[in-house]
């Protein structure tokens, strides 16, 4: 029997055109869910936040890129702040986006990349590595083979590779017994210390200090090492650090990652104490300790943010525009000013506070941040601010004002909207 091309075409054409597009999953739940039951694993794409999720990467726009997607993985994207995410986020200590992370059908992270803008040859390697990745051992066998005896320092260390390479960066607490175990003499050794910087020891611990003792190779390390790696070691010490101190509310912890930060500063005492202000308002906020973050915040923004000219970081914004490395050298970046002071207007903002001149003086941060970048989510913290001072006109200005800024980009309006139905029926 013959057919003919044309009924071929109509016949084969629909499922063509379905194999061009990634099967996304409506929420990460039913992923997981999928990917046990087709033994499957899990590509999440996070996105920066108030990205318009329709507009298509470009990468998935080749058919070789989306079959591969399509027959190895279940797929979900989401923005930075999805709830769903904050879980995985955490653990993982997941800080730049936007970012592919790839899971095991019980959550389990076994590969990440931050290549979002990765070229198509390179993006296929970086499927073909987590398809790899997924076969080898899990972070849940190297536990339970670790766990069989603890006092076996191969197996604690072959975890503390596994959580490593998983990309899991608060190891503190096992490079805390791995340091236990070894031998006065290992503390000589430059390779055994730079294995223990790169885990993340809580500073003041006992790995830390037997780390640390040694200043020869810790002065070796900060000397030799890539730029890259000193930054990671730098990051992960303090980010671990916190994150005891925050989960323990211990402010001698908060204050040793604090002091940490401004030690890296010894030639600047302004940009040290700085530094050293923002570590301790992030613990006060992270404890809800709002009598010591307010204290601390009113000081501090009005001296580093309100006190620099508007034409000062305007030129900063030029300076990054002819020389785009700027904006990843040690210091503060033009953007950093608007989204600071929106940040710590917010916060002010969502404590419930209804002391009128804490929200007066939010205001003065939120307007400020407006004036130096007028986008959608400072507009917004705007409106909240004027909302709690039950000034609800200006309220409802602003935010129509960050709903039309939001359409004008192309950014996700649904928040804002619902925003202002509630500023206007006085709900919110």
């Amino acid at each position: 029997m013959k057919i003919s091309l044309s009924l071929l075409i109509l016949f084969f054409l629909p499922s063509i055109l379905f194999a061009q597009k990634i099967n996304y999953s409506s929420s990460l739940y039913s992923a997981l869910q999928s990917a046990r039951y087709l033994k499957k694993d899990v590509l999440v794409i996070i996105n920066s936040e108030n990205t318009n999720a329709e507009k298509q990467n470009r990468l998935f726009s080749y058919l070789e890129i989306v079959n591969k997607v399509n027959t190895h993985f279940i797929s979900y994207q989401a923005n930075y702040g999805d709830t769903a995410l904050k879980s995985i986020i955490q653990y993982y200590n997941i800080q730049n986006c936007p970012t592919y992370i790839f899971l095991h059908s019980n959550m389990e992270l076994f590969y990440r990349s931050l290549e979002f803008d990765a070229p198509r040859e390179r993006f296929l390697d970086i499927l073909k590595n987590a398809v790899e990745a997924s076969q080898q051992t899990t972070i849940k066998k190297a536990k339970e083979d670790y766990l069989k005896d603890t006092s076996d320092i191969t197996k604690l260390k072959q975890l503390i590779d596994v959580l490593k390479k998983r990309g899991v960066t608060n190891n503190a607490y096992y490079i805390e017994q791995y340091a236990k175990k070894l031998s006065p003499a290992s503390f000589d050794d430059y390779q055994t210390i730079l294995y223990i910087l790169e885990a993340g020891p809580i500073i003041n611990g006992i790995a830390y200090r037997k780390a640390f003792a040694n200043r020869v190779i810790i002065d070796s390390i900060f000397k030799k090492e890539p730029e890259p790696k000193r930054a990671f070691i730098l990051n992960v010490i303090s980010n671990n650090t916190m994150v005891t101190a925050i989960k323990t509310i211990c402010l001698a912890d908060a204050q040793n990652t604090a002091n940490f930060h401004k030690n890296q500063w010894q030639n600047s005492q302004y940009n040290g104490q700085k530094i050293y202000n923002e570590k301790m308002l992030f613990y006060y906020n992270s404890v809800k300790d709002t009598s010591s973050y307010f204290k601390l915040a009113t000081n501090h923004y009005d001296k580093y943010y309100m006190s620099i000219r508007i034409d000062s970081i305007e030129n900063l914004k030029l300076q990054e525009k002819t020389d785009s490395t700027l904006r990843f050298k040690p210091g503060w970046n033009a953007k950093s000013f608007p989204d600071g002071l929106n940040e710590v207007a917010w916060n002010f903002y969502s404590s419930g506070t209804k002391n009128r001149e804490h929200l007066l003086r939010a205001i003065k941060w939120s307007k400020r941040s407006v004036k130096l970048d007028p986008n959608p989510n400072n507009f917004d913290t705007l409106a909240h601010l004027y909302y709690s001072l039950q000034d609800f006109k200006k309220a409802i200005k602003a935010q129509e004002t960050a709903i039309n800024t939001a359409k004008i980009n192309g950014l996700p309006t649904n928040t804002f909207s619902e925003s202002l139905l509630k500023m206007k029926s006085k709900t919110l």
